[in-house]
């Protein structure tokens, strides 16, 4: 008898607490993307417990890998703050991504509704606003797409983010939703995930939309692929499929025992650049997938290019990374010194990795590093040091340069290579030493920024120390010339043809009018030989390149194209509007000459740590 009133007593106690709102230790987050109206998801975040009478809410300013602000608040609208008999309680809108809630301690939840970037994009861009860089950004497309980097949608609590969260999403039953995380859920309509904490769940985007997806397995990692098209294009999964996991089977096989994603995801949205569509192309890379958009012609190799550095993220910053990655700060953002070598050391794995496996020769990779020392010289400032580019690459300034990681950054990494190669005796190199870096940290164990320059110097050698010292955390410039000669490889300048007829060096010959997106002729200095040979002059209104008219939102990039990788003495026929009259050009193509750098192995003596560098 005793003992069934003890369970008796038990079983009320359960169910009183399951009707009542009772605080736990994690932060709640629920998405509707079924009952979505007027293109807008109504998203609801519950607290862990807290003891406070005044709370924060917040949605990123900025998120990992973006390097410039997104401002996410900017797309929430009817924010409320509600206790739990739905009563709302005073907020007060700090600024565009900051809501303070008075009274919390009666907080139940807060509740508000998601606009997305993608549709917003030409509006902003007429407006000459900011714009949320599209690969990190938005869609909500009712019964058909939604592409959910989580930083738009989830936001967090002050002094929670490092709790654990539980993620819901109610969706159509026809849509499926791809991502690295796992399904706790066996519903057909409702998928729930749980993080560690709120960066990880902002690392982990989603998209839903019919299963266009293909997946394979490479060893135990488990990579899956989600295409999706407004237009249902022929770009499926299954076209994209056999260049992406060649590409992968390569850099997993490049990695070795280094990598260990058990599940990685490659999110791709092909736009159809209509006006309320994604007009921006590229990548953003998380520590177990890749959100893309692309054109929705784009070509297989187009895919195989962008994995081919993204995935190699999976290596820094995921397994070696600084705390301001570990501890990332969404709204008030204190950058790493060390995004160079994030972003550096991985586009050069994507270019080394693809001689190494004999995906491209020899002189492939150098006419690539002959680019890249060129692009260093010419459209970015070598007197800038790269730490310090690093820690202020938010600046506006500043962020001009932060394009050079792909270039300064991936030929610093380069000569650290040779440098440990012949160190060495060709015995190890600068994966090797990033190996034994990931086994010192690791994704669960970040390193100081000023900590990271001696600890690669003691792991390596005294003349490493020195490089960094001198072209990383000073702006010497590097003599790229006398590291290549050490692997047999000659640096000469020469004469080289650019192959952006519109521009040279620094300058662009025309302007986009913002309002009406027509293209004019600008700038003419007598110095780019192409106009000048096709009879382009000053203010002329571009209506015609080679046949085809460019127009629209994306005008001046099409216009680039239209003038992009042409051959001398081809045929090349405009039509412009000048002053008041349409008048036809023609012309033999002629390009500008610029300072380059020709690179090839010459030196036979230096064979053998030629191939070490290339091949071990």
């Amino acid at each position: 008898m005793k003992k069934l009133v003890i369970l008796l007593f038990l079983s009320q106690l359960m169910l009183w607490s399951c009707s009542t709102s009772t605080p736990t230790n994690e932060v709640s987050a629920t998405l509707d993307l079924v009952n979505v109206s007027n293109d807008k998801v109504k998203v609801v975040v519950k607290p862990a417990a807290f003891d406070a009478s005044t709370i924060t809410f917040q949605v990123p300013k900025i998120i990992p890998g973006t390097y410039a602000l997104q401002d996410y608040g900017r797309y929430i609208e009817d924010f409320k703050a509600l206790d739990k008999d739905g009563k709302t309680l005073p907020v007060t809108k700090k600024d565009v991504n900051t809501w303070v809630i008075t009274d919390a301690k009666k907080l139940d939840h807060v509740e508000y509704l998601v606009n997305d970037t993608f549709d917003q994009e030409v509006v902003q861009m007429s407006k000459n606003e900011s714009v949320a860089f599209s690969p990190a950004g938005t869609n909500i497309l009712k019964g058909q797409n939604f592409y959910l980097n989580l930083g738009g949608f989830v936001g967090y609590f002050e002094n929670q983010q490092e709790k654990p969260f539980v993620l819901t999403i109610e969706h159509p039953k026809e849509l499926t939703g791809t991502t690295a995380m796992v399904d706790e859920d066996t519903s057909d309509t409702k998928d729930v995930f749980k993080t560690t904490r709120y960066a990880t769940l902002i690392d982990s985007p989603i998209m839903y939309a019919k299963p266009d997806i293909s997946t394979f397995t490479i060893d135990d990692m488990e990579v899956v692929l989600h295409v999706y098209s407004p237009r249902n294009t022929k770009v499926t999964s299954k076209f994209l499929m056999p260049a992406l996991q060649k590409t992968m089977i390569a850099q997993k096989d490049f990695l070795e025992a280094i990598n260990t994603t058990k599940r990685y995801a490659v999110l791709v949205y092909l736009t159809a650049r209509t006006e309320d569509d994604a007009q921006g192309t590229g990548a953003l890379e998380h520590n177990s997938s890749t959100t893309g958009t692309f054109e929705d012609d784009m070509q297989a190799t187009g895919l195989e290019h962008t994995i081919s550095h993204e995935f190699f993220h999976t290596f820094t910053p995921l397994n070696v990374h600084s705390k301001e990655i570990q501890f990332f700060d969404f709204n008030t953002p204190k950058m790493s010194e060390h995004l160079w070598m994030y972003e550096g050391f991985t586009e050069y794995f994507s270019v080394l990795f693809k001689t190494n496996k004999r995906m491209a020769n020899e002189q492939a990779l150098y006419d690539v590093i002959a680019d890249k020392i060129n692009f260093a010289s010419t459209l970015y400032s070598d007197t800038m040091s790269l730490t310090e580019v690093s820690k202020n690459v938010v600046d506006p300034v500043v962020n001009k340069q932060f394009g050079n990681f792909y270039n300064k950054g991936t030929l610093a990494a380069m000569c650290l290579d040779i440098i440990i190669r012949e160190k060495s005796n060709g015995k190890r190199g600068i994966l090797s030493v990033m190996g034994e870096l990931s086994k010192l940290y690791g994704a669960e164990k970040a390193f100081k920024d000023e900590e990271l320059i001696p600890i690669f110097t003691k792991l390596t050698y005294p003349e490493v120390g020195v490089f960094l010292q001198n072209h990383v955390v000073q702006n010497k410039p590097i003599d790229y010339g006398s590291y290549l000669a050490k692997v047999g490889v000659s640096l000469k300048k020469v004469k080289v043809p650019v192959q952006m007829a519109f521009s040279l060096g620094t300058t662009t010959y025309f302007k986009v009018d913002s309002k009406t997106n027509k293209v004019f002729i600008t700038t003419l200095d007598g110095k780019n030989e192409f106009l000048k040979a096709v009879g382009f002059q000053d203010n002329d209104e571009i209506v015609d390149l080679r046949g085809i008219k460019p127009e629209g939102p994306d005008s001046g990039k099409l216009a680039s194209i239209l003038a992009f990788n042409l051959k001398d003495g081809d045929d090349y026929t405009a039509k412009v509007i000048r002053k008041g009259k349409t008048i036809d050009l023609k012309g033999k193509v002629k390009l500008n000459q610029v300072d380059g750098n020709k690179i090839e192995f010459t030196d036979a003596s230096k064979a053998k740590l030629k191939d070490q560098w290339l091949y071990n």
